[in-house]
């Protein structure tokens, strides 16, 4: 059934001398997110194929102290474990009607709309990226259960808690210093992402403690708080995509009642990768395709990207720290 717009008189005011109609600034307000500074700041590798397969070497050869005057060594290798993950895909979509678009074009006036909703595609794409690399919810990076990522956070599984009342500074630094402590293996965490709210929690207390933090440019223009830890001065990145809870989630117990669960992500960001197809050309955003016209004359643009999140080192290279905080 055909379904028709009432059509109402344009004219703002009608007057002696005076005709006003309507008009539209030339540019449409537009301050959406895009994009996550996390997946800037993560490594992206062409993947080994389908699945991404890589090894890791979990310990090295034995040695052992033995008398000089009758020397008895026992043989002893490396430890290598073959790792895989694998690849998925993240789509978006839009139709353009093609008489839509070409009022739109003989306007004039919003000429450019029709490249900024392909475009917006490609934001849809990195949007579902951005919340995916945390909270994304297979259970497996080998045997996926889910289409979507297997988050960071369900990787990761050194993790620790920082109760109400305790020093949120105290806890992460404790935690950087039981990360490097590793008498196995050489850790040095790079960054600390935290949820802007978090972040402002961080900031009071170290105001309230007189705890000077330090400063950092993590790129974009970013100038971040850092802490100075056992490995280093480490910038504390806020990420909105990373989540809260009010109830148990990630392996972590639930809050107090109350209060929220802010996850904490101390990164060792070389150990992070996100491997990508991309079919040859070597590009790693995602490629948008035009699929012609359909029967009602409509354009179909479709967006894709083809990859995965991989924390190497799940549990010792990297740590998830949960505080409580109303």
């Amino acid at each position: 059934m055909a379904e028709f717009m009432e059509i109402k008189a344009a004219a703002d005011f009608l007057g002696n001398g005076a005709i006003e109609i309507n008009r539209y600034e030339s540019e449409i307000y537009d301050i959406c997110r895009r994009g996550s500074i996390t997946l800037q700041r993560l490594p992206s590798v062409p993947a080994s194929g389908a699945p991404h397969r890589y090894f890791e070497q979990t310990a090295v050869a034995q040695a052992q102290f033995t008398d000089p005057r009758n020397i008895t060594p026992s043989a002893s290798g490396p430890n290598r474990v073959e790792r895989s993950a694998v690849i998925k895909a993240i789509v978006g979509q839009t139709n353009l009607s093609l008489f839509d678009v070409d009022v739109t074009r003989q306007q004039g006036q919003f000429a450019y709309v029709e490249a900024k909703d392909i475009e917006d595609i490609v934001s849809g794409i990195e949007l579902a990226r951005a919340s995916s690399v945390w909270s994304g919810n297979d259970t497996s990076l080998t045997i996926p259960t889910t289409n979507q990522y297997m988050g960071l956070l369900s990787q990761v599984s050194q993790q620790f808690t920082v109760a109400p009342g305790a020093s949120i500074i105290d806890g992460i630094k404790a935690t950087v210093a039981q990360m490097v402590a590793n008498q196995t293996y050489k850790v040095m965490p790079s960054c600390i992402y935290v949820n802007p709210l978090l972040g402002d929690y961080i900031d009071r207390e170290a105001k309230a403690t007189e705890v000077t933090l330090g400063q950092m440019n993590v790129g974009t223009g970013l100038v971040v708080s850092t802490i100075n830890t056992q490995a280093g001065a480490l910038p504390i990145v806020p990420d909105p995509f990373l989540p809260f809870a009010t109830t148990a989630l990630y392996g972590f117990a639930a809050p107090p009642s109350g209060y929220r669960s802010y996850f904490v992500a101390i990164l060792t960001e070389d150990a992070v990768e996100i491997p990508y197809v991309h079919g040859g050309d070597g590009n790693p955003n995602p490629r948008i395709f035009q699929l012609g016209l359909l029967g009602g004359l409509q354009g179909q643009y479709v967006g894709i990207k083809f990859d995965c999140v991989i924390a190497k080192g799940a549990s010792y290279a990297h740590a998830v720290v949960a505080v409580q905080r109303p």
